[in-house]
């Protein structure tokens, strides 16, 4: 038998837990950056009550909430719930997995008890000094109890232990929310009438993974407890650090570099023998003349490789210069988990993720960190505003707005305007554009569709904007745009 315990939007109910923030209180936690251009990276029970998720733009989140409490991250209050709550689970049994950072998957096999529910129970008290929102389950499969957890509808809770464990209760669209569940395939499954892992698990296998793909026939073999596997058992962290002595003293950083590849190869084999990836690299040098020197290093994304770490090092080391020879080396790694490992039940990650972090590490030195990130139609009815999100650390897409709009035809945004002076004829609300006097493209407008207003984003300030479809010398295609008082601007062409 396993159990599964999850702690749902854990970085957020961290810091809720320490300020004593009762439950009822909505909260959210935002993303990093400005926060009339944040959104919502977590969202407690509280917060989903006023129909709240992840990834909605704060501003609509504070229109629905008014009294919406915004929590801010906070590094060193995570790292101290999760050394407790690391401790809990510990006191639990020493056999379990930890599967996600906020999910555990423990082995109940050698644990004597009356019965697993008892135990469950019993667990699920002791678990109230932590203050965190905790969903728990049992399962014959360590998948079986990690789908169960997942949803309120079938976990238990504190004082709370349903019926029903088993996931064939599990809502399908409870559990898109909580995995990578393909969101196509429940439109498709729900055409088919369709609505818990129970009236999918009646269907036959072959014909779910004919029409839907392995991913389906992979849930069913778990439903049906034809899928098991071993629990990668957590180890106690040791220390991965390492020192190296000159004799004589050195007084360039090549030395260091070449001693520093064969010492980071010995730390990445011990960090993946404990299954871990290097989140920081610290490196402290001793000087003849008895100074010192300490420089931690952050890495983009966790890595393995001792070549992205001798990377990291060679670029700090040719901008340093040592005040006197240096007699001694040490390097430590702080480890974490890889983001390569799969966390999700249904996700595949890409190919190399250590190679992909070193080519975004490169590119936030040439360009900077705040301008790398995928670009994504901000959810507005501003037509010409893209907003930059962060690639994240699972390498997920942002939420926001999947498609274009539909058009007729294809046009190219100028980014920025090109702005540009016109010959107009007053009429009663806006100016009515006449010619193209400068810029690129000059001429009469031969063909006007227009106008059309714009406007928006009252909560902030205020925009207008007014558009017209213009053909000039009854070749070109362009869209023209006026901001009142008198800005002219082109801001695409069609074709």
């Amino acid at each position: 038998m396993f159990s599964c315990f999850h702690f749902p939007a854990f970085s957020l109910n961290c810091l809720l837990a320490r300020d004593g923030i009762a439950p009822e209180q909505a909260a959210v936690l935002l993303s990093q950056g400005e926060r009339e251009k944040s959104s919502l990276l977590e969202v407690n029970e509280a917060a989903r009550q006023h129909g709240l998720l992840p990834g909605l733009r704060t501003t609509r989140a504070l229109a629905r909430c008014a009294d919406l409490l915004l929590m801010e991250s906070d590094e060193e209050a995570e790292i101290a719930t999760r050394r407790e709550l690391l401790a809990f689970i510990e006191s639990l049994t020493p056999d379990f997995e930890l599967t996600s950072p906020e999910t555990f998957l423990l082995d109940l096999s050698s644990i004597l008890c009356s019965s697993d529910n008892d135990w469950l129970h019993t667990s699920l008290d002791a678990s109230k000094h932590l203050a965190l929102p905790v969903q728990a389950a049992l399962g014959s499969t360590p998948d079986l109890a990690h789908l169960t957890a997942l949803s309120r509808h079938t976990a238990a809770r504190p004082g709370h232990l349903p019926e029903n464990f088993s996931p064939l209760a599990l809502p399908l669209d409870e559990l898109i929310k909580s995995s990578s569940f393909p969101p196509r395939d429940l439109e498709v499954l729900q055409l088919w009438g369709l609505n818990t892992l129970g009236d999918l698990a009646a269907l036959p296998r072959q014909g779910l993974a004919e029409r839907l793909g392995p991913d389906l026939a992979r849930l069913h073999d778990i439903l049906h407890e034809k899928s098991t596997r071993l629990l990668k058992l957590h180890q106690p962290l040791c220390v991965f650090q390492i020192s190296h002595i000159f004799e004589p003293p050195v007084e360039n950083h090549e030395p260091i570099l070449f001693i520093a590849r064969r010492l980071l190869q010995t730390l990445c084999n011990r960090l993946a023998h404990h299954q871990r990836a290097a989140a920081e690299m610290t490196l402290h040098l001793s000087f003849e003349n008895g100074g010192g020197y300490a420089r931690t290093m952050e890495m983009s994304e966790p890595s393995l490789s001792s070549d992205i770490l001798l990377n990291s090092l060679h670029t700090h080391l040719e901008n340093f210069s040592a005040t006197a020879p240096i007699n001694e080396f040490h390097l430590e790694l702080i480890p974490t988990l890889p983001r390569h490992a799969q966390h999700q039940l249904f996700h595949r990650g890409i190919k190399d993720p250590n190679q992909f972090a070193d080519t975004l590490r490169r590119l936030s030195g040439i360009v900077g960190a705040h301008r790398l990130g995928i670009p994504q139609i901000a959810n507005t009815h501003r037509p010409d505003i893209l907003e930059l999100h962060p690639i994240t650390p699972d390498f997920t897409k942002p939420t926001g707005i999947e498609h274009w709009p539909n058009s007729r035809l294809p046009m190219s945004r100028f980014r920025p305007p090109l702005t540009v002076h016109l010959a107009t004829k007053k009429e009663e609300k806006f100016p009515r554009p006449l010619a193209i006097l400068t810029g690129p493209h000059q001429g009469t407008i031969t063909t006007l569709r227009g106008p059309f207003p714009l406007s928006g984003s009252w909560w902030q300030d205020t925009w207008q904007q007014v558009e017209w479809d213009i053909e000039l010398n009854r070749e070109t295609l362009l869209q023209l745009s006026f901001t009142p008082p008198e800005t002219w601007a082109l801001t695409g062409i069609y074709g």
